[in-house]
């Protein structure tokens, strides 16, 4: 693509942001004076769900869909007699751990990407745990990840067992790995005549096959999973040119970074020193703490990544990270599976009211939900109106939505999601309510395993957040109520986004961080708590009973024998084997004793 002279429009140098999503691809295109979004397309992607539990799509309706949002974008410009020609680069953001294999002959996927939250490698990590004894953070010392279903290289070995043709490609040297990153930059700079297959380190962070120490792929990882490491991508920083768009509108422009979502979002939230945390949520939710050049090994469920690496010669800055597999896909699954609305401002006084075990209702958290500003009435002043709201004397649902397993910080890909406290009074809302309490409960566990983890730093008083869910503002607030944090949520709803500007602009010396900051950060809305700490806790050891129950789901197999009472037996039979056996021989000996003593006193 040609210059123009030097000369740019009012809105100065342009930056493109190609966003690949779980359920989306959308394509930004920023001012980088201000952080100005001049013109976004997005346009949804389909899912497939060939069996339960499995979640795939297809790679190349995701290479024209991304094709697509961006060529559509770039008209937007033009439309907005805007010149095309003043975008300076363009970065990639993408959701991670999705797996793609290709055959980098025909450029054909060697079968369907498998999704981030999949669940269809079960055989394999249950087979991997078998062999290191159940140790899930066997690897974790080298990658920084336990073993689960959503990384990588489980997925990768699932495909060459079970998909025909997989192996033999990876035996042949004609197949490729990547998460969506490197399928869409491999795309974007030519493909099979000319495409570069290149990863980043936030997203090769997460394949379990990177040493996170040294940035590098690992020989010991790759032959643990017996994955030949000529079929990776070259690994490099998240701000820097990798290569140049081959076709279309923006040929000839350069991409200049690229990260994992989450990681961008800790980047666009400007959360770039140690001790700062974002929690992004979406489909699903994560919670990142930057921790800065130190790597900490957690003890207490959470896993080592990469934050970012702004250029070749930058530092490596790390994270701690806690990992839910589902937020919003809980919520969506209640509305378009059971058919229930989400809980709104103008109907939780009347439908969905929090109430204590004395029947009254908290309306202090009620009206936090609706409004930061709004005036809080004294701690269960009002009765609950029970007789237009249908709700039942009290609510008590708790909605644990395990519905692929638990992640941080159990890590037990057996559990499965239950519902609890339901009687004939439970209306749809009270568990729509159920399942926005249940996200910010998973961010408290997140959070107390990040104290126990860094027990001398500043505890942390301050959460950014961000994600499509961040939006309704009562549940913002319910996380500060039931976190004793405040939270900040920038007026953004793209926070990756602007994350992967930002490391564009670094690469092609178009932005600096004070610039950024100056300049390009949005502003915050605040919220801060309206609960105390003993109302945060009552909440939360229900919470954690109701967990316990989930994590042991599979506790008791089918397998095993259960006895009933009444099935033709000795009825004292039950009451006989009750008694212990360490009860029967220490009652023995004493009577032994006592008749030995008897007969020595001439009782006998």
């Amino acid at each position: 693509m040609s210059g123009n002279g030097g000369h740019r429009s009012k809105f100065g140098s342009l930056i493109g942001v190609l966003y690949v999503g779980h359920s989306c691809c959308k394509c930004l295109i920023y001012s980088t004076r201000n952080a100005e979004v001049l013109t976004c397309h997005e346009s949804s992607l389909e899912c497939l769900s060939p069996q339960s539990g499995w979640v795939e799509v297809d790679p190349l309706a995701v290479w024209e869909t991304a094709r697509m949002c961006l060529e559509t974008a770039v008209q937007n410009l033009i439309i907005l007699d805007i010149n095309p020609h003043d975008i300076v680069a363009v970065g990639v953001c993408n959701q991670r751990e999705t797996t793609v294999l290709w055959d980098r002959t025909t450029g054909e996927p060697l079968c369907n990407a498998i999704g981030w939250c999949d669940t269809r490698t079960s055989s394999v990590v249950g087979s991997i745990l078998q062999r290191v004894r159940g140790k899930k953070n066997y690897l974790k010392a080298v990658c920084g990840l336990t073993v689960s279903n959503c990384f990588s290289a489980v997925k990768i070995r699932w495909m060459m067992e079970n998909v025909d043709g997989v192996q033999r490609a990876v035996d042949d040297g004609r197949a490729a790995f990547g998460t969506l990153d490197s399928w869409i930059i491999w795309m974007l700079t030519g493909g099979v005549e000319a495409g570069i297959h290149v990863t980043d380190v936030t997203n090769a962070s997460r394949t379990m096959l990177m040493n996170l120490e040294r940035c590098v792929w690992d020989e010991r990882l790759c032959r643990f999973f017996r994955i030949p490491s000529k079929i990776l991508p070259e690994i490099r920083s998240s701000s820097e040119v990798y290569g140049y768009i081959n076709d279309g509108p923006l040929s000839g422009i350069p991409i200049a970074s690229c990260l994992g979502d989450q990681q961008a979002a800790l980047l666009g939230q400007m959360c770039i020193s140690a001790g700062q945390a974002n929690c992004t949520i979406d489909e699903g939710m994560f919670v990142l703490f930057n921790t800065a050049q130190e790597i900490i090994d957690s003890d207490h469920g959470l896993l080592s990544t990469v934050a970012f690496q702004l250029g070749p010669r930058g530092a490596v800055y790390y994270a701690l990270e806690g990992a839910i597999a589902h937020a919003g896909s809980s919520i969506g699954w209640l509305k378009q599976t059971l058919a229930l609305e989400p809980p709104s401002c103008d109907t939780m006084n009347t439908s969905v009211s929090p109430l204590f075990p004395d029947g009254t209702a908290n309306t202090q958290l009620v009206a936090s939900f609706c409004s930061v500003s709004s005036p809080v009435p004294p701690y269960g002043e009002t009765k609950p109106p029970l007789a237009t709201s249908g709700s039942g004397s009290r609510g008590g649902v708790i909605f644990v939505p395990a519905f692929s397993g638990y992640y941080s910080p159990y890590w037990r890909y057996k559990a499965r999601g239950m519902m609890f406290g339901i009687t004939l009074q439970t209306t749809p809302r009270q568990i729509m309510f159920a399942a926005h309490e249940a996200i910010c409960h998973q961010v408290r566990e997140v959070l107390e395993s990040l104290a126990k983890d860094c027990p001398t730093w500043p505890r942390l008083t301050k959460l950014t957040v961000g994600g499509d869910l961040c939006e309704r503002r009562f549940l913002v607030q319910m996380l500060s109520d039931l976190n004793g944090l405040q939270v900040e949520r920038p007026q953004t709803s793209t926070p990756a986004c602007l994350g992967a500007m930002l490391a564009a602009g670094l690469a092609t010396e178009i932005l600096s961080i004070d610039q950024f900051r100056q300049n390009c950060v949005p502003p915050v809305d605040v919220f801060n708590t309206a609960f105390n700490s003993s109302q945060r806790d009552m909440k939360f050891r229900r919470w954690k009973m109701a967990v316990d129950r989930c994590l042991n789901f599979d506790s008791v197999s089918e397998s095993d024998p259960v006895k009933l009472i009444g099935d033709g037996r000795d009825p004292d039979a039950f009451v006989r084997c009750s008694i212990p056996g360490s009860v029967f021989i220490v009652s023995s000996f004493v009577l032994i004793v006592v008749a030995q003593l008897m007969k020595q006193n001439g009782f006998a």
